[in-house]
């Protein structure tokens, strides 16, 4: 049977999860006791407070297809629909935190800052142990100049969340803004070793390297991105700097024209192809290369 101090704790514990919201936890605690203690007027109490908050998320949240079209029309890129539609949602359901979430996040890539920002810090006020939601905050917060509350943002995430992977990556996005280049590069370091296929961190740890004129290590890092993500422009553009800086103009040519055979209309890669090629003394390429970035 189950000790008097024993049922205490599984009580507070059922009560920690069902505050948390977390009612299928919380149910199987109570079940427990009543099994054992059928007349334990607390648990009595307990799933018959957990059964109102089922009733209560029926009425208060909406059909789970309704988020699921949502996703999808985010996952199309549809994002003014997304907002008109999350906007009108929320406003029927207004303590559903996914519906903020998918709101602040879609208004966050059309250019609607203040719109993004309300509706993630709505997140966090229903749901604070969210840690993705301090992320999105992250990216707006960056996006807007508020770096230190970027930070903060990111270091919430990672307390709450140890193993975040994109925390790590966004904090190097922000300590790399705030001329931080050692912090960053360590931020990047433990992105990459959460997840070691994610080429954006590899990218951008080449970045900060670069600015740092640690030039053989930022061109290891670009080559271990493009391993990952053949067809990232990006970072055959970033290659080709970094190449050029190190004296390797050959090799900065090439990766230049990758990145122009993957983005034709890439116009700083011809002007900085033209500019290395004018170096090597081939002028008319180089000028051709000058046409091509003012066309």
């Amino acid at each position: 049977m189950i000790a008097k101090l024993s049922v205490d704790q599984a009580l507070t514990k059922a009560k920690f999860h069902a505050k948390k919201g977390e009612v299928a936890e919380a149910q199987k605690l109570y079940e427990g006791i009543l099994l054992n203690f059928s007349h334990n007027k607390r648990a009595q109490q307990g799933l018959a407070d957990l059964n109102n908050i089922k009733q209560k998320n029926i009425t208060n949240n909406p059909p789970q297809e309704v988020i699921d079209h949502l996703i999808n029309l985010y996952k199309q890129n549809q994002l003014g629909v997304v907002v008109k539609k999350a906007q009108a949602l929320t406003k029927q359901y207004p303590e559903t935190f996914m519906l903020w979430n998918i709101l602040g996040t879609s208004a966050a890539k059309i250019d609607m800052p203040d719109q993004a920002i309300i509706a993630l810090k709505k997140v966090i006020s229903l749901k604070p142990d969210y840690a993705d939601v301090y992320v999105n905050l992250a990216v707006v917060l960056k996006q807007q100049g508020m770096l230190d509350e970027a930070i903060e943002a990111c270091n919430k995430a990672v307390l709450l969340k140890p193993d975040n992977t994109n925390a790590y990556y966004n904090m190097g996005n922000v300590l790399k803004d705030q001329g931080k280049l050692d912090e960053a590069v360590e931020a990047y370091d433990k992105a990459i070793s959460l997840n070691p296929n994610h080429a954006l961190a590899h990218n951008n740890i080449g970045n900060a390297l670069k600015d740092q004129g640690e030039l053989e290590k930022a061109i290891v890092s670009y080559k271990n991105a493009l391993l990952l993500n053949p067809d990232y422009v990006d970072t055959y553009y970033n290659l080709g700097l970094a190449l050029k800086e190190k004296g390797m103009l050959d090799e900065a040519v090439d990766a230049y024209k990758k990145a122009i055979t993957l983005n034709p209309d890439h116009a700083l890669a011809y002007n900085n192809m033209g500019v290395v090629l004018q170096a090597k003394s081939e002028l008319d390429s180089a000028i051709k290369a000058y046409e091509k970035c003012i066309s």
